[in-house]
């Protein structure tokens, strides 16, 4: 059995419009040239449009191949050694864009794809859905594997690719799960989730989404479902921003 997959989930508090720079200068962490430390695999800023608070970013960090040695190494950086060796420029320069976060160890669970799975298969998402949900103690892996039994063939249906199906690993009531998709593909799997309740005519009912609902409910206790943009140039973000400017809002003149 090969060693498990370990992640770093931050959640970002971010000073200002500071979030674009701070999500480029998450790249350049020194631990994305060190060997068996942590690499970056996503970045993203928290969508207006998709609620949640804001301004926020979310990392994603890959441990490593090494499993639980990789995360052991990483904790041996940040422990007795960081006061002389890990307080660098790179530090002081992210602290002008933020003002905090929150850090969750997370593990990935049967159907989590890795991060080479993901760039070798070219998994990737203009518009990322972040559900970090509450569920009731004890029950997470049983959720994820149910989200991976029976959620993802049918959201993969919708054009939604997973990218983490994890397990928290600090305390026994929190999952992650992120999908890759594009804002069409969202956006028809809401109205079509609509329109399978009765609550709007502008998609095609699909009682197979309150099915999983309905499944997800016997799990489920809280949390949340937020939109992300992603970093071009990340593992599975676009290439490239879109290029946009005001005038393709405003009405002609």
């Amino acid at each position: 059995m090969a060693a498990r997959n370990l992640y770093l989930h931050e959640v970002i508090d971010i000073v200002g419009q500071g979030q674009y720079d701070y999500m480029a200068h998450a790249c350049k962490e020194p631990t994305n040239v060190m060997p068996d430390m942590l690499t970056l695999q996503g970045t993203f800023f928290v969508c207006a449009m998709g609620g949640g608070r804001w301004p926020q970013v979310i990392n994603i960090w890959d441990v490593g191949e090494q499993g639980w040695r990789g995360w052991a190494a990483n904790v041996d950086r940040l422990n007795l050694k960081r006061r002389n060796a890990f307080y660098g420029d790179w530090w002081d320069e992210a602290a002008q864009w933020r003002s905090g976060g929150f850090d969750r160890l997370c593990g990935g669970v049967p159907g989590n794809p890795t991060t080479a799975e993901m760039g070798a298969n070219g998994v990737s998402g203009t518009l990322f859905v972040h559900q970090l949900l509450t569920v009731r103690p004890g029950t997470g892996l049983d959720y994820l594997a149910a989200v991976n039994q029976q959620q993802a063939p049918l959201w993969r249906e919708y054009g939604h690719q997973p990218t983490g199906i994890y397990e928290v690993l600090g305390n026994q009531h929190e999952v992650v799960v992120v999908w890759a998709t594009s804002i069409a593909a969202q956006t028809r799997l809401r109205a079509n989730r609509d329109a399978a309740h009765g609550l709007g005519s502008d998609g095609e009912a699909d009682e197979r989404l309150v099915a999983w609902e309905r499944i997800a409910a016997t799990f489920v206790t809280g949390g949340d479902t937020h939109l992300m943009t992603p970093l071009p140039g990340t593992v599975y973000g676009p290439a490239e921003w879109d290029e946009a400017s005001l005038e393709d809002w405003l009405p002609p003149a």
